[in-house]
């Protein structure tokens, strides 16, 4: 977790942990959600919302110098800073730094206290990155409504409002882009419509070499879901066709930013995106990767790591050695539905699917390793459907002969999309025994067992047979 290493000073090789709380230096959960990264000089800052009972406290900001190690700064704007906040939400905000007028400014998706009716951003500023921010006031801008929005500086200075907005008649239905003015305190034009009824949200804009990549999630509330991105060669448009990333459930994750980590050895990208449980929204996590740009087929990619290193001083990521043995090996199923294929849960394409040939449950799913092999995480990426999520109980049972089997029980999982389980064993057979799925807004499960992708990580070298 966070906060193991206070006493450090300069940055090294760390590890990131996914799906763990994550602590300050003092050992307080870190309370920024859906914020970015800014760094001045060899510090970098780290921005984020707090919320107490689904309304506004603080934005906060923690410091560090290795990208793992964050102490609590300062909570830069609060319920207390100004009338409207009092009783508001502030979502998503972000810090930026206008070099001509000395100033960080912070923008953010502004709300009444109650719902999400008045689609407005709100700008703070403040003269130094970590001080209390003066509250400007709240808008739409140019008279849009703006939901879920990011800033984006480019390189020649011109500052970007992204957001979610309404063009035909539906909340979110198309985003738009809009030029900001010269102090980033206000916007100046409306540049134009993106994704029309496509109902995008959570933008996050990063631009690597001459190509631009905006990010987006579907809206689906508080549940993950598909992430997608778009390119272009310039701000102003056109952008690409919108394009998958990461599984089906962007790893049970919403993205709020990526940050752009610059070293003396090379420039990495991480997602940063939110884990909120749908449940109880308080129990929340960070879920940080690195992110592939490719700049010779301007394509984007995103591959799930428990764990993970950065030198934020080289910009190096060094992913986990492990090696997945269900990858390629022979796959079998309670049945498969017409143009489907057992194998497609094991081919390392999170966009292909298994479906059983009909909606009965339990069913399940297994792989033949052909040799026993050593199996320390096993990675799941579940079947979701917009509007009617669910989430699987299930049974990971393990087999050396194909006849007897041990179980691992988690009929007792209630996350959706995603799931991780941290196991040891050394078999050669791994069936996944989906019991059910419950789905959130029907007390009937209607869903055909599905998976899109199973992964069985572990050492190269197997243990032995347990």
């Amino acid at each position: 977790m966070f906060g193991l290493h206070p006493e450090r000073t300069s940055a090294a090789s760390v590890t990131i942990t996914n799906g763990s709380d994550w602590l300050d230096t003092a050992g307080n959960p870190i309370q920024a959600n859906s914020g970015n990264i800014l760094k001045v000089g060899s510090t970098y800052y780290w921005y984020g919302e707090h919320a107490v009972s689904g309304k506004f406290d603080s934005v906060n900001v923690y410091t560090s110098t290795d990208l793992k190690n964050w102490t609590f700064s300062n909570a830069i704007l609060t319920k207390d800073s100004a009338t409207e906040l009092a009783s508001s939400k502030i979502e998503r905000p972000k810090v930026i730094y206008n070099a001509a007028t000395k100033q960080y400014v912070l923008w953010a998706h502004y709300e009444n206290g109650t719902d999400y009716n008045l689609g407005r951003v709100a700008v703070a500023t403040s003269s130094t990155p970590n001080g209390k921010f003066t509250y400007e006031g709240s808008f739409r801008p140019l008279d849009y409504e703006s939901r879920d929005m990011t800033v984006f500086i480019d390189t020649d200075g011109t500052g970007y409002l992204i957001t979610a907005s309404r063009k035909n008649g539906g909340a979110n239905d198309t985003m738009a882009i809009f030029k900001m003015n010269a102090s980033y305190t206000g916007v100046e034009s409306f540049v134009g419509w993106q994704f029309e009824n496509a109902y995008r949200e959570a933008p996050a804009v990063v631009k690597k070499g001459n190509r631009y990549y905006l990010f987006t999630s579907q809206a689906a509330g508080w549940y993950p879901n598909q992430g997608a991105y778009a390119t272009t060669s310039s701000m102003t448009g056109p952008w690409s066709a919108l394009t998958p990333y990461g599984n089906p459930s962007a790893f049970g994750s919403q993205i709020h930013d990526i940050a752009t980590i610059t070293g003396s050895s090379t420039t990495s990208y991480i997602y940063m995106g939110d884990r909120w449980n749908p449940l109880n929204l308080g129990e929340h996590k960070h879920i940080w990767l690195p992110l592939t740009l490719d700049d010779s087929n301007g394509t984007a990619s995103l591959e799930w790591y428990k764990e993970w290193n950065i030198d934020a001083v080289t910009g190096t990521v060094t992913p986990p050695s492990l090696v997945n043995h269900a990858q390629g090996k022979t796959a079998t199923a309670i049945s498969i539905a017409s143009g489907s294929s057992a194998s497609n849960v094991n081919d390392s394409n999170y966009q292909t699917s298994w479906a059983a040939s009909s909606n009965t449950w339990p069913a399940w799913w297994q792989v033949d390793f052909g040799a026993p092999k050593t199996i320390t995480e096993i990675d799941i990426s579940w079947f979701m459907y917009k509007g009617s999520e669910g989430y699987y109980k299930y049974k990971i049972e393990i087999s050396n002969d194909g006849v007897n089997y041990s179980t691992l029980d988690r009929t007792s999982n209630t996350t959706y999309g995603f799931t991780t389980d941290a196991v040891h064993f050394t078999a050669r057979y791994v069936r996944i025994n989906m019991v059910n799925a419950v789905l959130w807004n029907n007390p009937g499960n209607w869903y055909t067992p599905t998976l899109h992708e199973v992964k069985m990580l572990g050492p190269a070298t197997s243990d032995a047979t347990n």
